[in-house]
């Protein structure tokens, strides 16, 4: 596939696309009027405009400065008359009317060419602004909510206009149009043009290298780990060692069948005769409905080199992502372990009538996240100028598994906040209006142009209906890339900019690294990478700095779930389990978390695996065993892997296994802090 074109959209299409609200950052403060840029006359009032710009306010562009500097936003206020748009509001759609800001700007002609009433009272009313060159005015209004947001904006022009409430005025605030749309600019010369709306479409040729460069690093990563792995059995008088190897098996639509997994010895003995206990333990599969929990002994009898044993699966006809359990040896005998867990996958193969699942990854929530896969028209919207879009949905393309995979993918980078990611309208349609967003998920990119999605910057907190986007063509139609997609554009209306870099200078940054520590940031490009976090800037020559997790939380009227796990020896969670097979779960809300678990071993060797999201994992893990003091025994982190194994052959007594997220490397060079390092994970393993 030929690399995304960048085209010029035309001015039409420009100034019907996404001009961003700004974040309360940016919002007028105690006792200013608003926020300036370096450029900015500190001296100057801002309600004195120098000739130049009173003549830019004779076209209709009020006043502007061009920045240069890539880390300087041309961001300035000014207070206007609280009645600039009583006319606008009040009159018929055909009318023109006269909008007038202040004495010191001229009034603008506008024609009112569109007004719409959402359900919660929200009045969208579109203007087109005449002149040279001719602007788009759209003013969004809820009187029983005190919402009020006017955004100006002009085809081809850096700067756009938003008009806020403010001490009982309003307030209008200049911003550089890459602050306010999702797009890249391209300069040339003093004219700027918007070449990119939209994050971009996915480069087919480039996904399909990275995906070969990401498989490739992570069999190179476990295969330098297991050959590096100590023995965990104590030591074997007969210098043999044991392992045992992963394991699938197709599910069935009825009945039973056995996933058999293999022992093997690292030499035959002639002479002895080899054992090692095995027993079951939860991960996505569940005992009992999946799969039946077994446990035992596997006799490698003397001359041999390899024994088997079955663990008993249950078919189904339910539509449903692949799912995993572990299977752990203990306890051997005239050897030692050197790969003591091995990980049993069932695999789905069931498919039915593609319908949109039913997906809540927290019912209940307060904020909600409506995940739009089933068509929707939408009108009287910030798009297309109020107009009519009929957008169809991904069913009968995507598989409902394949829908599962975007849910879960999403709702593992939103796991730590109160939020609720769905695919039931009646979910969204029952949350505040503005503790809510609609993500339409479609193939129908054409109104729009070339790009993977596109939002409206702080629209989850605006009254009234209108959506983000995701345009799954543009996409390939694969669930990661339409999932990476989603997550990203749901930030931008979490109040959330792009993340890109000053040198090479570029609007989205695609990552480094390969496999599982393969890093990208979701505000930048996730498409190639498989560690895809939230983030603060903190790799080289990042362009934005801007603290995700704190604005998500902070800005949005949600923060952070409640931590379900204790993070102290004092206030430790039990690992659950019989005969030996212990498993729990969690969420790691923040960077600083960490959640504690609470277990008694008899004594022997011990060994905990911890898995980050089997669908999608946000989560680089860090597994220690700690002592009853809290002390660490034995901790784990693989530089090249985001999983983590810890082995101990501990006494008789109580101990604690401790999981938090971690960084990986020089965060300049390939590597990343553990800022973004959150998300969901299980614990499974063997305590005698």
């Amino acid at each position: 596939m030929k690399k995304p074109r960048y085209i010029i959209p035309s001015t039409v299409l420009l100034v019907t696309l996404l001009a961003y609200q700004m974040s309360k950052q940016d919002q007028p403060s105690s006792g200013t009027l608003g926020e300036s840029s370096k450029a900015q006359n500190p001296s100057k009032p801002d309600s004195v405009l120098p000739r130049n710009e009173r003549s830019l306010a004779a076209k209709g562009l009020l006043w502007e400065t061009v920045t240069t500097n890539p880390r300087e936003r041309a961001i300035k206020s000014m207070p206007v008359a609280a009645d600039s748009f009583a006319e606008a509001t009040t009159n018929e759609v055909g009318t023109t009317v006269k909008l007038r800001f202040s004495e010191k700007i001229p009034a603008l002609d506008a024609e009112i060419t569109n007004r719409n009433a959402e359900a919660d009272g929200t009045v969208v009313t579109h203007l087109l602004i005449r002149g040279a060159p001719e602007g788009q005015l759209t003013i969004q209004e809820n009187v029983a909510m005190d919402f009020f947001l006017a955004q100006l904006y002009y085809g081809k022009h850096p700067i756009a206009y938003e008009f806020k409430k403010f001490s009982g005025g309003l307030v209008a605030t200049r911003h550089e149009l890459s602050e306010l749309i999702c797009a890249m600019l391209d300069r040339k010369g003093v004219e700027v043009e918007v070449s990119h709306m939209g994050l971009p479409p996915v480069d087919k040729v480039r996904g399909r290298k990275s995906d070969e460069e990401n498989r490739a690093a992570i069999e190179k990563a476990k295969k330098s780990i297991q050959e590096a792995k100590p023995g965990t059995g104590g030591a074997s008088p007969t210098g043999l060692t044991l392992s045992i190897a992963d394991a699938s098996i197709t599910e069935g639509n009825s009945g039973s069948g056995n996933l058999t997994f293999t022992v093997r010895l690292s030499k035959a003995d002639r002479k002895k005769t080899i054992t090692v206990n095995y027993n079951t333990a939860d991960g996505s599969a569940v005992a009992g409905s999946d799969y039946t929990a077994v446990s035992g002994t596997v006799t490698i009898a003397a001359g041999r080199n390899s024994a088997t044993f079955n663990v008993p699966v249950n078919g189904d006809t339910a539509v449903e992502p692949n799912e995993t359990f572990s299977v752990n040896l203990f306890n051997p005998v005239n050897a030692a372990l050197a790969n003591g867990q091995a990980l049993g996958t069932i695999i789905n193969d069931d498919s039915a009538p593609s319908t949109v699942p039913v997906f809540n990854s927290l019912p209940g929530a307060v904020a909600v996240a409506y995940l739009d896969m089933d068509g929707q028209v939408v009108s009287g919207t910030q798009w297309a100028s109020g107009g009519t879009i009929t957008a169809r949905g991904v069913v009968g393309t995507l598989s409902n598994s394949q829908m599962l995979e975007i849910c879960r993918r999403t709702a593992e980078d939103f796991s730590p906040f109160e939020i609720n990611i769905t695919t039931e309208e009646s979910v969204y349609l029952a949350a505040p209006t503005n503790r809510r967003i609609r993500c339409i998920i479609t193939p129908d990119n054409e109104w729009f142009g070339s790009a993977g999605g596109v939002a409206y910057l702080n629209s989850f907190t605006w009254t009234g209906d209108t959506p983000c986007w995701v345009f799954s063509d543009m996409l390939s139609n694969a669930p990661s890339y339409i999932a990476e997609a989603t997550s990203h554009e749901i930030g931008h209306t979490l109040t959330l900019r792009h993340d890109g870099r000053v040198s090479p200078a570029e609007g989205y940054y695609t990552g480094h690294g390969t496999g599982e520590v393969g890093w990208a940031p979701i505000m930048g490009v996730g498409y190639y990478k498989l560690l895809v976090q939230w983030s603060k800037g903190e790799y080289l020559s990042a362009n934005n700095t801007e603290d995700d997790l704190s604005r998500i939380t902070t800005l949005n009227g949600f923060g952070y779930r409640a931590d379900q796990v204790g993070n102290t020896i004092t206030t430790a969670s039990p690992l659950t389990g019989i005969s030996g097979a212990r498993s729990a779960g969690g969420i790691i809300e923040t960077g600083a978390d960490a959640d504690v678990f609470g277990f008694t071993t008899a004594g022997g060797s011990c060994s905990f695996t911890a898995l980050g999201d089997a669908t999608s994992q946000d989560l680089d893990i860090l597994l220690e065993i700690l002592d009853s003091n809290g002390a660490v025994i034995v901790s784990a982190n693989p530089v090249a892997l985001t999983d983590a194994t810890a082995t101990a052959t501990l006494g008789a007594g109580n101990y604690f296994l401790r999981v938090s997220g971690v960084g990986r490397g020089d965060v300049l060079a390939d590597g990343y802090t553990a800022y973004g390092s959150t998300g969901q994970y299980t614990v499974s393993g063997n305590a005698p």
